[in-house]
């Protein structure tokens, strides 16, 4: 008994130490809708940012950023990072 109640606790923590969301805030100033292709923990996820919108996006990783792998909009980095915030105005984005 005393072995099973041992594993299930260290299975419940190393499943709640693996499960991570990030989010960004994005405010795109286009009018039109852009695409942001990612690749989270090897998984692919696209996010559609539509025109003339503020909102936030949610990622799930194993850890709390996302490999930016393609998309309408051009990046001054390479990794999406939880909690960034960021600005896209003529096809780039802006750190805010």
């Amino acid at each position: 008994m005393k072995k099973l109640t041992l594993l299930t606790a260290l299975v419940l923590i190393f499943a709640s130490a693996t499960a991570y969301a990030g989010t960004i805030r994005v405010y795109n100033n286009d009018s039109k809708t852009h695409t942001i292709k990612l690749k989270c923990s090897g998984s692919s996820k696209s996010i559609d940012v539509r025109g003339s919108t503020t909102a936030s996006y949610t990622f799930h990783s194993s850890n709390k950023s996302c490999d930016i792998v393609g998309g309408s909009v051009t990046f001054p980095v390479k990794k999406l990072v939880d909690g960034q915030k960021w600005k896209f105005k003529n096809g780039k984005a802006i750190k805010n």
